[in-house]
């Protein structure tokens, strides 16, 4: 294990907050939550069509909330794919941004998907080229050129654990 992933691992410690959770969504009520925000970000904030923010995917993917003084803030969600464990669908509030979510809730991701698929390693995701410091403060790297998701400039990125 280099310096760096050994630093990294380490790293993935959850930042505990005296008022933020993280749960899985996995009832009606709190998928609906799960909608409502990315419906708020994606849908009205950045213009994207209902058609392109939800898909087929939803019900293959694992799902996750996070909850700032009990009021759901952010969401994500993972899915075991044939290359590696895909992150997807990272969202937080507008009110609630600038505060350290969605990195907690990127690294709750990551320690769901190592708990539950020991194996996989790799890790990848498709970021929208202004968050791409985020993703980068976390560990990864982008690869390939950029491209168009939901008329949004994207950049695929992935980290390797090993």
């Amino acid at each position: 294990m280099s310096f760096v992933t050994v630093w990294f691992v380490k790293s993935l410690k959850p930042m505990e907050s005296k008022t933020s959770k993280i749960i899985q969504a996995d009832s009606d009520a709190l998928i609906a939550a799960v909608f409502d925000i990315r419906t708020e970000v994606f849908v009205h904030e950045q213009k994207c069509l209902p058609s392109e923010e939800f898909d087929e995917l939803d019900a293959q993917a694992i799902h996750f909330l996070l909850f700032d003084n009990q009021r759901p803030v952010s969401t994500g969600r993972i899915r075991k794919t044939n290359k590696g464990i895909k992150i997807e669908r990272i969202a937080t509030l507008k009110d609630s941004r600038g505060k350290g979510f969605a990195s907690e809730m990127i690294r709750h991701l990551i320690q769901e998907a190592q708990q539950r698929y020991p194996e996989q390693t790799y890790f990848y995701l498709h970021a929208q080229v202004d968050v791409m410091p985020l993703y980068r403060s976390l560990g990864f790297e982008p690869y390939g050129g950029t491209f168009i998701e939901a008329d949004i400039v994207h950049q695929a990125m992935e980290l390797q654990l090993n």
